[in-house]
């Protein structure tokens, strides 16, 4: 497993350099500096409460994006899922600083330090969702309506923890209060993923 490391990260940082995940980046980075801007005070001495919207955009954004990239993990190989899924999250971790000018202007009482915690975890529990999803759909060979699932999933996630009255699966909540029960859920399913990963991986005796 340690002489693959190196690969596998070679790998994520090709999928950061080139293909689509640079170009979704971009549309993400993009969206997020719109509402940092457009939410921002226009004048000092205006409250400023411009983390809560940048926070739970960049979580919804974030999610959608596992999600999506999730889905067509069981088509590559064990090597090439696990470098996309470390890709995905390595760029989930670069939106932070973003997340941060506006806790640094908006001053919540949540820490900061919670962001850093969660975007990870949260990340790789959406990317093993969405791998879950891309074998449903095939299996049941509906994979025209894969588009839809990622959104589909989210707003299924936000009415059940709406529900339920309880954070453990809505980005949205998750993303303006420390929700340990958020952590241990997506904990628990990236390492369900992971473990998925590493018997296809074996199975196939560690192709590339």
């Amino acid at each position: 497993m340690t002489a693959r490391l190196p690969r596998v990260v070679e790998g994520s940082l090709e999928r950061l350099r080139a293909g689509d995940l640079p170009q979704y980046g971009l549309l993400v980075l993009a969206l997020l500096v719109a509402t940092l801007v457009v939410t921002w005070p226009a004048r000092p001495g205006l409250p400023n409460e411009s983390w809560y919207s940048v926070s739970q955009t960049r979580s919804v954004l974030v999610a959608l994006l596992a999600l999506g990239y999730g889905m067509g993990l069981p088509l590559a190989s064990p090597r090439q899922a696990a470098s996309t899924a470390l890709a995905v999250v390595l760029f989930a971790v670069t939106t932070l600083p973003l997340e941060l000018v506006a806790h640094a202007g908006s001053a919540p009482a949540t820490p900061a330090w919670w962001a850093w915690l969660a975007t990870p975890i949260a990340t790789a529990g959406h990317l093993a969702i969405g791998g879950a999803l891309g074998v449903v759909v095939r299996r049941l060979r509906v994979t025209v309506l894969a588009p839809l699932l990622a959104p589909a999933v989210l707003v299924g996630a936000v009415a059940l923890d709406v529900r339920l009255g309880v954070t453990l699966l809505n980005p949205l909540t998750a993303a303006l209060q420390v929700a340990p029960g958020h952590l241990a859920f997506h904990g628990a399913v990236a390492l369900l993923g992971a473990a998925a990963l590493a018997w296809s991986a074996r199975r196939r005796g560690g192709d590339a």
